[in-house]
């Protein structure tokens, strides 16, 4: 490297030849004064020096010619002949020279590529050039990112403990494309916001968004940290809202698919609505009403049964008409006439189909008693509210069924043929037990009701 006369031959015309002077060791300038070869050498560093700084861009042969003629200066200072004190004093100002040349230099040549070829010492600190990184001024406001920076990841925890709850419930019925929407979206900002504040490229694509936006970078945290909220509120927002949006709607599917005779559709409904958790223990209570209808429709009296005390026993009163009448089926009479006198008491006096039923179902008690007075009181009381209820609802018209056959342990075969056009017209069983006590009882009006009502 000390050969300066070899490195000149070798690189381009990037710096003029003729600012470069062939060292020896002793040289007269024509005015009685010599230059020692270490004069010339601070010469050619200083020339090359120069026009590096007034060239833009530089070229990387430019800057192996500084550096080779900056490694000629270092070996004469390393070498056992002392250099004279002036000529040591212009060393420093051109090499604070080079220095302020650092980030330019480091950026248009490879530096860590030279370094493994040539193997320089540490004590050549200018093959040890870095690229300086864009410092950001840290300004007031910015003194307090790292509390916006907490309550980011506090959001961002709380919104994924959100969605893990959310997810099984989302999944279990299917993923609409607004849904997808709604969770892949905000778990992608969760993506980009984490990894930003990890630092690298992912906080850089975050910086870049916001400032293509017009986002300034002292309030890109605080911007972070709003959005991070906005998932938390939206979480919390739809851990206590989509579960109850999520029950209703499967109890609306069930309640459709009974009213269309769609036993095992509704069944399937009301359980995934059992799923879900956090539901009012009395709405749950509603549904295990419901899937004991559906048991009592097929004639599954001990299912029906135990669906209906659980659902009793969560505040249900609604549900001792179903259990008065799954004791008229098993024959208990006396507990049936119970459960439904206890029922009427109860009963929401708004509720028109429930008051039908259970008057409707005492009658049918009586008349199993053979107490038909009381039996037609019942009946006439039932057949009241069913002239108010929609044809088609399921019950409907059964009570015309039973006080057809008081008129005829009556021996009054004009009212009696009259009840059992009615119970034709309107009748629609809703279990398969009411369908079975007026096939008993008229055999021939019993096949020609319509069934729908209790399965298709």
């Amino acid at each position: 490297m000390s050969d300066v006369l070899s490195v000149n031959n070798e690189i381009d015309s990037d710096v003029s030849n003729e600012n470069i002077t062939e060292p020896n060791s002793l040289i007269d300038d024509g005015n009685g004064v010599v230059d020692t070869e270490f004069s010339i050498m601070l010469d050619n560093y200083e020339a090359a020096l120069t026009q590096l700084q007034a060239t833009s861009p530089i070229s990387q042969e430019m800057i192996l010619q500084l550096f080779m003629l900056r490694d000629a200066l270092q070996t004469a200072l390393e070498s056992k002949e002392s250099q004279p004190v002036d000529l040591l004093l212009r060393l420093p100002p051109l090499d604070k020279q080079l220095k302020s040349q650092e980030d330019a230099i480091a950026k248009t040549l490879n530096l860590s590529v030279w370094r493994s070829i040539l193997q320089p010492s540490q004590h050549n600190w200018w093959w040890f050039f870095e690229a300086q990184q864009v410092r950001i001024k840290v300004t007031a406001w910015d003194r307090f990112d790292w509390f916006w920076n907490l309550i980011t990841v506090l959001s961002l925890t709380g919104f994924a403990s959100f969605a893990s709850q959310l997810m099984p419930l989302v999944f279990s019925g299917g993923v609409s494309l607004f849904e997808s929407i709604g969770l892949l979206g905000p778990g992608g900002l969760i993506t980009v916001v984490i990894s930003s504040m990890r630092g690298g490229e992912g906080q850089q694509r975050l910086c870049r968004m916001m400032e293509g936006v017009g986002i300034p970078a002292k309030y890109q945290s605080e911007v972070t940290c709003f959005l991070a909220i906005v998932l938390f509120s939206g979480g919390y927002y739809a851990q206590e809202n989509l579960p109850k949006s999520y029950f209703k709607s499967y109890v609306t599917e069930g309640e459709k698919a009974y009213k269309d005779g769609q036993i095992r559709e509704a069944r399937d409904s009301f359980e995934q609505a059992l799923k879900i958790d956090g539901q009012d223990a009395l709405e749950k209570a509603k549904i295990h009403t419901a899937i004991g209808l559906l048991d009592e429709s097929v004639g599954d009296s001990d299912n029906a049964l135990k669906n209906y005390r659980f659902a009793l026993d969560q505040g249900d009163s609604s549900v001792l008409n179903n259990l008065g009448r799954v004791q008229i089926n098993k024959g208990k009479l006396d507990a049936a006439e119970t459960l439904l006198n206890m029922g009427l008491q109860r009963v929401d006096q708004n509720n028109l189909a429930d008051q039908y039923q259970l008057n409707r179902n005492l009658g049918w008690v009586y008349l199993e008693k053979k107490r038909y007075d009381k039996a037609e009181q019942y009946l006439n009381q039932a057949i009241e509210f069913d002239k108010q209820i929609p044809k088609g609802a399921f019950g409907k018209g059964i009570a015309n069924c039973f006080k057809a056959k008081i008129y005829e342990v009556q021996e009054k075969p004009d009212k009696a043929a009259n009840q059992w056009k009615l119970c034709l017209e309107f009748g629609k069983p809703e279990t398969l037990h009411e369908y079975e006590a007026v096939v008993k009882l008229n055999p021939e009006v019993g096949s020609k009701l319509d069934t729908t009502g209790i399965f298709k």
